[in-house]
């Protein structure tokens, strides 16, 4: 008996140690600080290639996510948003370009009964932005 409790209570600790998650927020003062938007700048769009990129996001058990672990900071919230910003990050990483100009996404979900994959591909013009 006391065997089987001490298994119990072993397992139990794991669990509750390997399931922690800690966020530190806080308000600061605001500092005031004034910044003019109004930048005049040129976009170069270069339509003789199309960048063209696809991530994959595969869920084990509804659990376990193992994809892409880089982003841009375009999307978030919806389904296939993560993809979205991982295949964006991808066509834009090296490619000497900043922005993206009329993208076009194509979202895939496949759902299963132990494995969901979700799968998105952006293709588009890249853009270079130079300022005036």
């Amino acid at each position: 008996m006391n065997r089987y409790l001490l298994i119990y209570l072993v397992l139990l600790g794991v669990t509750l140690i390997s399931c922690k998650s800690t966020y530190i927020g806080g308000y600061a003062a605001t500092p005031k600080i004034n910044i003019d938007y109004n930048l005049k700048v040129d976009l170069k769009i270069d339509t003789s290639k199309v960048l063209q990129a696809t991530s994959t996001t595969s869920i084990y058990f509804k659990l376990i996510k193992i994809g892409d672990n880089n982003f841009s900071d375009a999307f978030g919230g919806n389904v296939g948003d993560r993809e979205k910003s991982a295949a964006t990050f991808k066509a834009l990483n090296g490619s000497g370009f900043d922005i993206i100009v009329n993208p076009k996404y194509i979202v895939t979900v496949k759902r299963g009964l132990f494995v969901n994959k979700i799968q998105a591909t952006v293709a588009g013009y890249g853009a270079k932005i130079q300022l005036k």
